[in-house]
């Protein structure tokens, strides 16, 4: 029988838990220094050394992994805690609330959205981070419901993918623009404009799905 050390165990916490509080001196150093932002202000931000910080993710690339993992999560607890009260069939209202979580990053976070939106460059090796970037990470997600509907409706999930990753795809596009708007117009005209337009392309594309086709 294989037993687990006790000391293994409280090594494994503390390192997760460090690295927890790396990734929030992250986004601290971020929201002050900019997205530009250098690991000699992280490291600075965190009391600590850049060494410290690689030997927790290896390198800047994995840093970054780290906080698109953590600004995902925060996004999408955000869009789960709205989806549970709401109709799960209604796929207008994850559009809707979709764009809310996002638009509401950029208000809040401006630099730490343009952060994520930046992956670092590719090492000698051509590789850069495999975890993937936020609107990837947020198409995934996407297409999951999108599937997860059309199969609880007996329809063919095939286009999810499309949809989900072009409907993140297209409020990204939305968000930037806003971003770049030296007089931005308030948040709520902006997601009034997405659904006005999502609300009535969705009833339609819904609407054309094929049934799946039941096995004999």
């Amino acid at each position: 029988m294989v037993t687990t050390d006790g000391r293994d165990t409280r090594w494994v916490e503390h390192r997760e838990a460090r690295r927890r509080a790396l990734v929030e001196d992250a986004l601290r150093a971020i929201r002050r220094h900019g997205a530009g932002v250098g690991m000699d202000e992280i490291a600075a931000q965190a009391e600590t050394s850049k060494t410290v910080i690689y030997r927790h993710f290896g390198d800047r690339a994995g840093l970054y992994a780290a906080v698109v993992a953590s600004v995902h999560d925060f996004i999408h607890h955000d869009l789960a805690a709205a989806l549970e009260l709401t109709d799960p069939g209604d796929l207008s209202v994850l559009a809707r609330d979709l764009a809310d979580a996002y638009l509401g990053l950029v208000e809040r976070d401006p630099e730490i959205y343009r952060f994520v939106l930046k992956a670092p460059e590719a090492d000698p090796s051509g590789t850069i981070d495999a975890y993937g970037g936020l609107p990837e990470l947020m198409g995934d997600h996407v297409s999951t419901a999108i599937a997860s509907h059309l199969v609880r409706n007996g329809q063919d999930p095939a286009c999810a993918p499309t949809w989900g990753h072009g409907l993140v795809g297209f409020i990204r596009a939305a968000a930037d623009q806003w971003m770049a708007t030296e007089h931005r117009e308030p948040k709520s005209v902006v997601l009034a404009r997405l659904d006005a337009f999502f609300t009535p392309a969705l009833a339609t594309g819904l609407a054309a799905v094929p049934q799946l086709q039941e096995q004999s």
